[in-house]
């Protein structure tokens, strides 16, 4: 199959998909390129981030979002194994098969697998009018209804950015600097799996377990680096309080407002202690007056 020449199918919907927000100008560049490099006979391309850097002059960290969204997104299926750093098989969910055996047909993704190193493509009929427009069956629009709604019910969980944002700013008040968080892979599905099970968890709960958590001493809790997908998988080990060193927690349940009361009263002890420590350096000399040695005499029993 030559990739110099001919024509490449698009689906108008994919614009539809770039203004509502469900594609980047990223994604969609990056979606056509690999559209048209895969085989027009199957609708595979062998591929990787590697290659979008290469050819498209993307950041290998952003190549490498770019195809963790598209495959969460239903748009492709990526067939990697750990550690892989060539090529590798990425179907492109209802590429419609212009050359082949299949040819008329659109290529199912999402139903397709991989067996002892083997593609299993799944295909189904198109509809043609007058030209290949790559749109699927009833059936196949049926379940592309339920995947919107599923993923709309996703979205709709308000609590995702309140939880998101806390955690965030709660790793680097502790850190020193924001979290690496992968907010489009791993921790973001995780944290949107926790909230559809988890529709008990008010943010006051979540907050005081996010502190808990950050303020764990436990060699173990302290390897994961602060991973907010290890947070959430331990979510309920962190109710009680931080995990202190020698698998032991504080035994005591501490909301999020009495810990704010605590650490207000712990930052203003430090303050009166400090101001405690410069008034003693400070000694009356024959020159002051009575009245400033009283005051210098007020000043440091306020600091006590």
């Amino acid at each position: 199959m030559s990739k110099e020449n001919g024509f490449v199918p698009i689906r108008r919907g994919l614009w539809e998909h770039l203004r509502d927000g469900r594609m980047s100008p990223f994604e969609a560049l990056a979606f056509v390129y690999i559209c048209s490099q895969a085989d027009t006979r199957t609708g595979v391309w062998k591929g990787s981030a590697g290659a979008l850097v290469t050819e498209l002059g993307f950041h290998p960290r952003t190549a490498r979002d770019l195809l963790e969204r598209m495959e969460h997104g239903g748009y492709i299926r990526r067939f990697v194994s750990q550690g892989m750093r060539r090529c590798y098989p990425i179907l492109i969910h209802k590429f419609p098969v212009t050359q082949g055996e299949r040819n008329g047909e659109v290529l199912d993704a999402l139903s397709s697998t991989k067996q002892d190193g083997c593609l299993d493509l799944r295909y189904i009929s198109c509809e043609v009018h007058g030209e290949v427009h790559g749109e699927v069956h009833a059936s196949q629009r049926r379940s592309e209804k339920k995947e919107e709604r599923q993923e709309k019910k996703k979205e709709a969980d308000a609590r995702y950015g309140p939880f998101l944002e806390f955690a965030k700013t709660s790793f680097e008040a502790k850190r020193g600097h924001p979290p690496t968080w992968d907010c489009f892979g791993k921790d973001g599905s995780a944290l949107a799996a926790f909230l559809r099970r988890a529709a008990h968890v008010t943010l006051e709960i979540w907050q005081a377990h996010v502190l808990n958590f950050f303020d764990s001493t436990e060699a173990f809790t302290l390897k994961k680096g602060g991973s907010l997908a290890y947070f959430i998988s331990q979510f309920d080990s962190f109710s009680s309080g931080p995990i202190l060193e020698g698998g032991s927690s504080n035994g005591k349940q501490e909301s999020f407002e009495e810990r704010r009361q605590r650490k207000s009263a712990e930052a203003l002890g430090e303050v009166r202690r400090r101001a405690s420590e410069v008034l003693r350096e400070v000694e009356p000399t024959p020159r002051l007056e009575s009245g400033e040695q009283t005051a210098i005499g007020r000043l440091r029993r306020g600091a006590n």
